[in-house]
């Protein structure tokens, strides 16, 4: 389902919500474009459910689309700790430093993306970095 219209969403409306129903909808709400509603309406089932790695993904995903870099970092980092071998979290951590010109850091997690067969974009940002006068 897309939505359309930016949604009103009181606080009462999302704590109402039950935690699969509130996930469900904060999918919708970031295909749809609207990464902060998003966000929002997340916050709640993170806070339920610190150490669940769909949603840390997806509170990274929205934090990342709305350009709230810090905390999209502070999700990417749970999720890699909750699965390491997971070449798309690396690579979404590598991202987020990148977005904060922390591009030495975020390289560390490239390279450990492109051992993990993410995709050779993750050795080139590796490349660009580890360049002379970089």
């Amino acid at each position: 389902m897309t939505i359309w219209m930016k949604p009103t969403l009181t606080d009462e409306k999302i704590e109402a919500m039950e935690p699969l129903e509130a996930f469900r909808y904060a999918e919708e709400l970031l295909d749809s474009r609207f990464p902060r509603e998003a966000a929002r309406v997340l916050r709640p089932v993170a806070e339920l459910e610190p150490r669940n790695a769909a949603v840390c993904e997806l509170m990274g995903r929205a934090h990342f689309a709305a350009a709230h870099l810090g905390p999209a970092e502070e999700a990417f980092r749970t999720l890699t700790e909750l699965e390491p071998t997971s070449a798309w979290a690396q690579k979404a951590l590598g991202l987020a430093l990148d977005r904060q010109s922390r591009h030495r850091e975020g390289a560390v997690h490239h390279r450990l993306a492109a051992a993990m067969g993410a995709s050779e974009r993750d050795a080139t940002r590796v490349e660009l970095v580890d360049r002379p006068g970089a």
